[in-house]
């Protein structure tokens, strides 16, 4: 723990929080700040994760909804893909090449809200857990 300088996270409650968080227990421990590296994917995936709860209540799982907006969705993966109201901003011109499959899916993502449409097989993507190596 004394050559400790760097903590990664998801930027949650659990880890940063002021006064239980992970972070700050780990600090105590070592008696020094450390420097933290937030996984920006999950980070920026709060924001959406709140925004639909506030809109249709607590998910019962990782692939289910279970309020009234969720239960009209039922068979929506059968449903064809439409074109849509495009929504300007700006996306960083990249070799989507040298991107993670979770970096180029939601990069896939980005574009498509850019052009109002998008590929049939966006939503069939197989994502795959992502881990840290040690080394």
């Amino acid at each position: 723990m004394r050559k400790l300088e760097v903590v990664v996270c998801d930027g949650t409650i659990t880890d940063n929080g002021w006064k239980n968080g992970v972070f700050h227990r780990i600090e105590k421990h070592v008696g020094r700040p450390l420097q933290w590296s937030i996984c920006l994917l999950h980070y920026n995936e709060l924001p959406f994760r709140h925004i639909f709860q506030h809109i249709d209540g607590q998910t019962a799982g990782p692939k289910s909804f279970s309020a009234a907006i969720g239960q009209q969705l039922t068979g929506y993966e059968k449903l064809p893909v439409v074109d849509y109201e495009p929504i300007d901003c700006s996306i960083l011109d990249i070799d989507r090449n040298l991107l993670s499959k979770d970096q180029q899916y939601l990069f896939d993502i980005s574009n498509a809200i850019t052009w109002g449409h998008c590929a049939e097989n966006l939503g069939n993507w197989t994502l795959v857990l992502c881990s840290i190596t040690d080394g």
